[in-house]
């Protein structure tokens, strides 16, 4: 024990640093924690998908037909409150944009409509497509 206390006492800025550290990932994990939903990378997403997951677009119409993940419904951000009926809440939810972070804001909508299983897509469509998975587009 008192090897840890000199250790302290030689490097008292290496402490305080590994205590604000931890801090910080402790406030990070209770902020993610506290959002009532998960991130999905793709793998995770196909499994969802064949197990029954709703695929939610949230960027524009455009965007859409020039890519999208097959059997997605496309509802932009702006009109997704307006269209929560198009949704079944008993199933699970992955909701993307291009990048994972827009969509970000429509599974927090989601969750505070009362849906329970929502999903982000991590990296959104570009790590959809990084990942090699299948795309639709429309012509």
């Amino acid at each position: 024990m008192s090897e840890y206390l000199e250790f302290v006492g030689n490097h008292p800025f290496l402490f305080i640093a590994a205590g604000v550290l931890l801090v910080m990932i402790i406030v990070s994990e209770l902020r993610r924690s506290g959002r009532g939903f998960r991130s999905a990378d793709p793998q995770t997403a196909v499994v969802l998908t064949n197990r029954d997951a709703q695929l939610v677009d949230t960027r524009s119409v455009e965007a859409f037909r020039k890519a999208h993940i097959l059997n997605a419904k496309n509802i932009p951000l702006a009109e997704l409150e307006d269209k929560l009926g198009k949704l079944d809440n008993a199933r699970p939810v992955i909701v993307y944009c291009d990048t994972g972070v827009t969509s970000q804001r429509a599974a927090a909508l989601l969750v505070k409509q009362g849906f329970t299983e929502v999903y982000n897509l991590q990296g959104g469509l570009a790590n959809w497509q990084r990942e090699n998975l299948p795309v639709v587009k429309e012509k």
